[in-house]
């Protein structure tokens, strides 16, 4: 049995993803937690008896690069609106200008709801009632805005677990072609596109979305 370890992206929670922790209540589920509106949680528990298979990561956006990232022998990846890459560079137009972040952050210390609730409209959802970020979650938004800014991992090993990676065509926020990007610098990893979803995909069409997750999961070996 392997266990699922999710986690959000820029501007969320935890808490979206209680419908996929209960899809997969026949497994262990830990939901990691940036720390944007309450205490930090990225702690992965070792060795928990009934998961002798390990862990399959699940990140949204900015989550998978971080999933990624971490020193985990994953059984295998799932990463939605994911990318290696977010930011347009020199010869690399393709993806957020930098300059849209620089702005992001100086309004962050003037009016953080109103940056977030903007962000979350984009993403394809409407804001709902959350806890306002503390002095310590607006810390931790404004540096995962400047890691999302230099953020570069199109460079990796040869060796990865097997991704699949699960994008909508509408997605205002990373577009499809840093998806693209992403599947052909991670050796093996599967890329499905739907028509409509948004950045959101996940948390919009959870119930298209999960059944392509348990395939994943069950095609692991």
């Amino acid at each position: 049995m392997t266990g699922l370890v999710f986690l959000h992206g820029w501007g969320y929670g935890p808490c979206v993803w209680r419908a996929w922790a209960a899809g997969f209540a026949d497994r262990p589920v830990v939901l990691l937690d940036a720390g944007y509106f309450g205490p930090e949680r990225m702690d992965i528990p070792a060795n928990l008896p009934q998961n002798p298979g390990g862990w399959i990561g699940v990140g949204h956006s900015f989550g998978f690069a971080r999933l990624l990232g971490m020193d985990t022998p994953w059984r295998g990846l799932v990463g939605f609106g994911a990318f290696l890459r977010f930011c347009a560079k020199p010869g690399r137009d393709t993806g957020t200008p930098p300059e849209l972040l620089d702005a992001m952050l100086e309004r962050l210390d003037v009016a953080p709801a109103e940056v977030l609730r903007r962000f979350t409209k984009r993403c394809g959802q409407e804001a709902t009632a959350t806890t306002p970020p503390d002095a310590e979650g607006l810390s931790r938004l404004r540096k995962d805005l400047r890691a999302l800014r230099e953020l570069d991992m199109s460079a990796r090993p040869e060796q990865t677990p097997p991704v699949l990676l699960l994008h909508a065509a509408d997605d205002r926020i990373v577009p499809a072609s840093l998806a693209r990007e992403a599947q052909s610098a991670l050796p093996g990893a599967r890329l499905k596109t739907f028509p409509a979803g948004g950045h959101a995909l996940p948390f919009t069409r959870a119930e298209d979305c999960l059944p392509l997750v348990r395939e994943f999961i069950h095609g692991l070996r």
